[in-house]
C-alpha cells in the first residue's frame, strides 16, 4: 500500500502553484477541502488577495512547548524540459517526479500527516500546529512576514520547516543578501569611443572587485562553509557601435557568522566605489532587493532538536546528523525576526533537487519524515 503521506504528496503536486504565474490560490483550496474532510479546524490569515496562509492548531495539555510546523504551498516555475509531467506527481523507482515535491509538498505531506494522526490521540503534550505558507520563493517572503503577526509566534515557539533535507536537521543558514547594481557612463558613437564613458567596462570593473573580495573573505563556518558572491543577471547597452550609458547587474551574496546584514552591506558599498574610482566620469547605484536576511544558527542542545533527534531515533535507529542550508526558509525567518533559537528545518528531499528540472523527492524518506514527525507531534 502507499503510504499516505506519499499518496497526499502526489495531490499536492497535481496542484499548479508556480510563483510568480499561478500563485497559491488553488493548492490552498485544496488543502483547506483536505482538512474539512478529515475534522481538523484551521483559519486563513490574508497575505495578499487570493493568497492566504492557513493555520491548523490541536490544542495539547500544556507539558510541552508548542511546535509549529511552517510549510510553503508555493513552487519556482516548472520551466521546460521536462521528461516527467511537472505536475503529475509520477511514482518511478522509488521516487516520486513533479515540481515541488522535493520543495516542499512532500515535507508539507508530511507535516499534514502528522497532525491527522495527532488529531485522533485523546491528549496531546503540547499544542501543535501546522501553518502553510504562502510565498516563500518570493523575495519578500511575504508569507512568513504575515504569520509572525500571530501572537502565539513568538521567541518560544518550536519552529520546524520540512524543507528538503534528506532527513538531516538543518540548524544553521547562510544569510541572503540581493543587491542591484546600476553603472552609470555617458553614450557615444563606437567610432569616437573615447568621447564616451563605457558602463558595461564599469560595471565589469565593480563585478571583478566584488568577486575578489568575497573571495578574500577568512570566514569559514563549521556548517556553512564560505560566504558566496553570485552575478544572477547582467543587462547593458543598445548596439555593438554604441558606447553603452548604463549597465545593470543584480547580485546574490550568502553569508556566513560572524557576517551579518550591516557588515554586508558596507563591505558591498566600500568595493563597489572602490571600483568606480578607477574609471573617471562614472557614477554608480547599489539598492537592497527584497529582505536583508542575516545568517542564523541554532544550538545543537535547542529543545527542539532534542526533541526531533529522539523521534528521528525511534523511527530511524540511529541518531540524525546536523548540516547548514544555503538557502533561507520560512524556519529562518523566525530565528532571525524573533530571535528564536529553536527554529530548524528537516524534511524529505535533496536541496540539489530543488528548482531542478525532474524534480524528484525520495518516496522513503516521505514515509520516515511522516513518521518522524508523528512521534513529535504525539509523545513527550
Amino acid at each position: 500500500m502507499v503510504h499516505p503521506a506519499v499518496e497526499l504528496t502526489s495531490q499536492l503536486v497535481k496542484v499548479n502553484s508556480e510563483n510568480p504565474i499561478n500563485y497559491e490560490k488553488e493548492i490552498t483550496k485544496f488543502i483547506c477541502k483536505w482538512l474539512q474532510e478529515n475534522d481538523i479546524r484551521y483559519q486563513l490569515q490574508k497575505v495578499e488577495p487570493d493568497r492566504n496562509n492557513i493555520i491548523a492548531r490541536l490544542r495539547g495539555n500544556g507539558t510541552r512547548d508548542p511546535i509549529m510546523m511552517v510549510a510553503h504551498c508555493d513552487t519556482v516555475p516548472a520551466g521546460e524540459g521536462w521528461s516527467h509531467d511537472p505536475f503529475g506527481g509520477e511514482l518511478v523507482g522509488g521516487k516520486m517526479f513533479g515540481r515541488g515535491s522535493a520543495d516542499m509538498k512532500s515535507g508539507l505531506a508530511a507535516a499534514l500527516y502528522a497532525l491527522k494522526e495527532a488529531s485522533k490521540e485523546s491528549e496531546l503534550p503540547g499544542d501543535f500546529i501546522v501553518a502553510v505558507s504562502v510565498d516563500e520563493e518570493g523575495p519578500d517572503m511575504k508569507g512568513i512576514m504575515k504569520l509572525l503577526e500571530l501572537d502565539f509566534v513568538d521567541s518560544s515557539i518550536m519552529t520546524i520547516a520540512p524543507e528538503p533535507t534528506n532527513l538531516n536537521i538543518v540548524r544553521a543558514h547562510r544569510g541572503v543578501m540581493w543587491y542591484e547594481i546600476i553603472a552609470h557612463g555617458r553614450s557615444s558613437h563606437g567610432g569616437h569611443a573615447e568621447r564616451g564613458i563605457d558602463a558595461n567596462h564599469a560595471l565589469a570593473e565593480i563585478i571583478c572587485e566584488l568577486k575578489s573580495v568575497v573571495n578574500g573573505l577568512p570566514f569559514d563556518h563549521e556548517l556553512l562553509g564560505k560566504s558566496l558572491l553570485s552575478i544572477g543577471k547582467m543587462e547593458g547597452g543598445s548596439k555593438t557601435n554604441v558606447v553603452p550609458d548604463k549597465a545593470r547587474a543584480e547580485i546574490d551574496f550568502r553569508i556566513v557568522p560572524p557576517f551579518d546584514d550591516s557588515y554586508a552591506n558596507k563591505l558591498m558599498e566600500k568595493a563597489v566605489h572602490r571600483a568606480i574610482g578607477r574609471l573617471s566620469g562614472s557614477e554608480v547605484e547599489i539598492r537592497n532587493l527584497g529582505l536583508q536576511r542575516p545568517p542564523v544558527e541554532v544550538p545543537d542542545n535547542a529543545e527542539v532538536v532534542q526533541l526531533l533527534s529522539k523521534g528521528y531515533k525511534k523511527v530511524m535507529n540511529n541518531n540524525p546528523v546536523h548540516k547548514g542550508y544555503v538557502a533561507y526558509t520560512d524556519a529562518a525567518v523566525v530565528s532571525w525576526q524573533l530571535n528564536n533559537k529553536n527554529a530548524i528545518c528537516f524534511g524529505p528531499g535533496n536541496l540539489e533537487q530543488a528548482h531542478e528540472i525532474d524534480e524528484w523527492v525520495s518516496v522513503e524518506e516521505i514515509e520516515k519524515c511522516a513518521e518522524i514527525f508523528k512521534v513529535l507531534a504525539i509523545e513527550n
